[in-house]
């Protein structure tokens, strides 16, 4: 009888430490599972700052809208002149530096080294600049040899494009992002009150290397559009964001079809309601 009571009390006692390392497994799953879930959205918020300051760096280059070049080293060379301009206007506070130069063209005096600065910062060292006038182009900038400086005409330019990056793809020490050039910087509103933006007239690939400095741009190729459905924005955009009302609806018309009513006396197809 003894022996039949610890044969129950070691199945007890078996059971028991079964459940208990079931009990472990489950609470581990647990934490696993929560430990991956802030880890997913630790990446969908870093992806979301990493997208701003991409959008950021790429504006002054995306606003002169360059042609593509598979390679940097390719690229039209008074494009890249053009972005690094279009990076110094960026930064304010710079332009406020500068004397104003008078002559056949007036504007303010930029030193070449400057220019130089905003163009290693945009493309690195592996292409060199050609110093030189770009009269046909999106800032018009005059170079002076004399003076190894370049003439910014004071004139405002409203830019054609802004970036918006939809996508990235790392692969080895570059990163290759899906842009969606976005015509001006209007909102477009929707239903009741909510704001989107609008749709990009094209999109590019723009590929970005890493190095020491941070990242430069490496190419930019052409891409098909993607799949750019985002919620809606429920708050109106600031004052800086100008908002653009929507194009009305256009409802289609459809004639009118004649109905026959039924000759008194005769019943339709439809059922007829019985009462008991």
């Amino acid at each position: 009888m003894a022996k039949k009571r610890k044969t129950h009390k070691g199945r007890r006692t078996g059971a028991f430490l079964l459940g208990l390392v079931l009990l472990l497994f489950a609470a581990f799953g647990i934490f696993e599972a929560a430990h991956i879930a802030v880890d997913k959205i630790s990446a969908v918020r870093e992806g979301s700052v990493r997208f701003s300051e991409y959008e950021e760096f790429l504006k002054p280059f995306v606003v002169v809208d360059p042609a593509p070049f598979d390679d940097v080293s390719g690229a039209e060379p008074t494009d890249l002149l053009d972005a690094a301009v279009s990076a110094l206007i960026y930064d304010s506070g710079k332009m406020n530096t500068y004397e104003v130069f008078e002559g056949e063209v007036t504007g303010l005096l930029v030193p070449q080294a400057d220019v130089q600065a905003y163009f290693v910062r945009l493309f690195g060292t592996e292409v060199q600049m050609q110093h030189q006038s770009v009269t046909d182009s999106f800032y018009n900038v005059i170079y002076n040899s004399e003076r190894q400086a370049y003439i910014i005409p004071i004139t405002s330019v409203d830019p054609l494009y802004t970036p918006k990056v939809y996508d990235m793809e790392k692969t080895g020490s570059s990163v290759t992002l899906t842009v969606g050039y976005i015509i001006g910087s209007e909102w477009a509103q929707i239903e009741r009150g909510n704001y989107t933006a609008p749709e990009p007239a094209k999109y590019m690939k723009i590929t970005l290397r890493e190095d020491t400095d941070g990242y430069h741009i490496g190419s930019l190729r052409s891409s098909e559009a993607v799949d750019t459905a985002e919620p809606a924005r429920t708050t109106a955009p600031s004052p800086a964001e100008p908002v653009t009302e929507p194009a009305p609806a256009t409802v289609p018309q459809t004639e009118p079809q004649s109905v026959t009513e039924p000759a008194s006396g005769e019943t339709t197809d439809e059922a007829v309601e019985t009462t008991a």
